[in-house]
């Protein structure tokens, strides 16, 4: 009943129901008193004007001596009220005074029957022996629609100016309406600005809302700050809503954070919690324990192997018998027999320490267990787990028939996996000209990622757009359904999680995942020297303060599963240029394109005065 007070609270009233004495404001305590004091009444003390009980919690007008109590919003009940919109006539505040016969009387609005006591509203026409009798919980209602009512309308009486339209004046509608709202987007019924001048509505709330606030799901020493457009400096590139993940229009109203290049609506912002099942909770029926043992990407370098990783558990020691027996293998792939490594061995080929030797079946560098040819002027190797490879396959890319497991040195394939061409182990459907490479056919149906909290599963998608870089990928991803998160092949496996380059000399540069904290500046690589997208993932330097590309840092190579050896003539170079692989100093790029070219396929000038190499995509270019 507060918004029916029309006066301040006094110490003490003089009231027309009590004239003998004044009526004081009393406390919780001296209620409590009173209720203690009243057993006759079971300790309850009752409202003389509404005759419902006064809770001990507040505060109430008395006549102590007299037992005379009311609720402070009783005693303050205006003497007259006039409604014209709903009563005929004025009202006047009447007191049934001590009724004796305690006759009940019918309220004329709400139908209920009343006891003979306490306060109602009347009016009465004795010539016309007409009258008309108001319980005041009736009237309290429609006083306060009133007062309600009169607020609106002095509101709508005020322009204001508001930094979301700031070209023209808004005014508050008197009358609660269903619209889009075109703050938040969304159409919801309540009361509303509209502008003076073109068709800009907006709601009540959504006018007032906080110029900075905190959520649990961002950085904590990061508030998100309210803005009534996307900032120009972020039209180059497309940006989502952090929850809902729906384009973010140029109009839009944000709360963001500049900082970490975090955008969200406004009603998102203030109606999401952390997320909860299915996003906290498993993403797939996989037990704990296996989640665990999954491989986690991305790996350490670019040299570990993916492959060696998952075999590794799969290749049980040989007991006594069978280590005498294998130490030596005829194997279909090879002419010669093999013989099995276990130990460290000087580098075969008597040249420098950090040549790569790589296996002839995955074209991996090589690695303990693995078999080699003895035959002096033969250098083919094969790890152990290649060389115990299936020789048919059923496969997810291919379904329809078996891969058969083969090797085809005199011409080329390209992986349906990867794409990469190669002349090394791949399986094949000669019907269907189908064709995997050992790499893509054994890759991990389920795997760990740094970018995402729940494990992935491997999805066949033709046309399967990644969550990391927005770009459509190979058919192979790994995806969380879930969380609708996908990551293809190339963002999920082949991006290592640190790398080496040569502007940032002495230490190695770590692949970061957005946001990257504390770098309020734009992004630039500085190797080709473009703007970055700040959501997408890129090795960032915090020492250097450098950034790069992926693909420009280390990009992608189509001809990794290629095996070439001994040296050629070229066109483009006076020297004779030998083909290597070779894990070197930062300082190691191909001489034509300028690029990252660690263990990859290069063909290398030997000549002491020449220090030439160019990577074999830039040869099969310029011969």
């Amino acid at each position: 009943m507060d918004i029916t007070k029309e006066r301040e609270d006094m110490e003490e009233i003089n009231h027309f129901s009590h004239k003998n004495h004044p009526l004081k404001l009393v406390n919780s305590e001296t209620i409590d008193n009173a209720g203690l004091e009243n057993r006759g009444g079971g300790g309850v003390i009752g409202c003389y004007a509404c005759q419902k009980p006064i809770s001990s919690s507040g505060f109430a007008y008395a006549c102590m001596p007299c037992r005379h109590f009311m609720h402070k919003a009783c005693a303050q009940l205006p003497l007259t009220i006039n409604l014209p919109s709903l009563y005929e006539h004025p009202l006047t505040l009447r007191d049934r005074g001590p009724v004796k016969d305690f006759r009940s009387w019918t309220c004329d609005v709400c139908c209920n029957v009343n006891l003979g006591r306490g306060f109602y509203y009347n009016f009465r026409k004795p010539e016309d022996n007409f009258k008309f009798n108001a319980c005041i919980d009736c009237c309290v209602v429609e006083i306060g629609r009133k007062v309600e009512a009169d607020v609106i309308k002095e509101g709508t009486r005020i322009k204001i100016e508001h930094e979301g339209h700031p070209q023209h004046t808004l005014s508050l509608q008197l009358r609660p309406a269903a619209f889009l709202c075109d703050a938040c987007n969304t159409e919801d019924k309540g009361l509303f600005y509209l502008c003076d001048s073109c068709g800009f509505w907006i709601h009540k709330t959504c006018a007032s809302l906080a110029p900075t606030i905190h959520r649990p799901h961002h950085h904590p020493n990061h508030p998100l700050t309210l803005v009534y457009s996307l900032p120009e400096k972020f039209y180059k590139f497309s940006f989502y809503c952090e929850f809902c993940n729906i384009y973010i229009r140029r109009n839009d109203w944000l709360y963001h954070c500049e900082n970490c290049r975090y955008f969200c609506h406004i009603k998102c912002a203030l109606n999401a919690e952390l997320p909860s099942t299915p996003r906290d909770g498993p993403s797939t029926s996989i037990a704990d324990e296996e989640v665990d043992n999954l491989l986690q990407f991305p790996m350490s370098n670019a040299f570990t192997n993916p492959l060696k990783l998952l075999h590794s558990g799969m290749i049980a020691p040989d007991d006594d018998d069978d280590a005498d027996r294998k130490t030596m293998i005829n194997h279909w792939s090879h002419r010669h027999p093999l013989f099995l490594n276990v130990k460290h061995q000087a580098d075969m080929s008597g040249c420098s320490s950090d040549r790569l030797e790589v296996c002839h079946g995955c074209v991996r560098h090589i690695s303990l267990p693995y078999y080699s040819c003895k035959l002096d002027g033969c250098s083919f190797t094969l790890h152990k787990y290649c060389a115990d490879l299936p020789l048919r396959l059923e496969h997810l890319l291919h379904p329809p028939h078996l891969l058969h497991l083969t090797l085809q040195h005199a011409s080329i394939y390209q992986c349906n996996g990867c794409f990469s061409g190669g002349n090394n182990f791949f399986y094949q459907c000669q019907t269907c000209k189908f064709y995997l490479c050992v790499n893509c056919a054994f890759l991990p149906k389920s795997i760990k990622h740094k970018s995402h909290k729940h494990h992935l599963i491997q999805v066949i998608d033709r046309e399967p757009l990644c969550s990391m870089c927005n770009s459509w990928s190979e058919r192979m991803s790994y995806a969380c359904k879930a969380c609708n998160f996908i990551l293809g092949k190339r963002c999920a496996m082949r991006m290592p999680n640190s790398i080496a380059h040569r502007y940032c000399k002495g230490h190695e540069i770590p692949l970061m995942y957005p946001p990257i904290m504390d770098h309020p500046e734009d992004f630039f690589c500085d190797v080709c020297e473009t703007e970055m997208h700040p959501k997408f993932p890129m090795y960032y330097c915090q020492k250097c303060k450098n950034s790069f590309h992926p693909w420009c840092i280390s990009g992608d190579d189509y001809y990794e599963n290629m095996v070439h050896e001994g040296s050629r003539n070229v066109s483009y170079h006076k020297h004779v240029l030998t083909y290597v692989r070779r894990k070197r100093t930062p300082k190691y790029v191909c001489s034509n394109c300028n690029c990252d070219i660690n263990g990859r396929l290069v063909l290398e000038c030997r000549a002491k005065v020449c220090n030439f190499n160019i990577c074999y995509l830039c040869h099969l270019l310029m011969r």
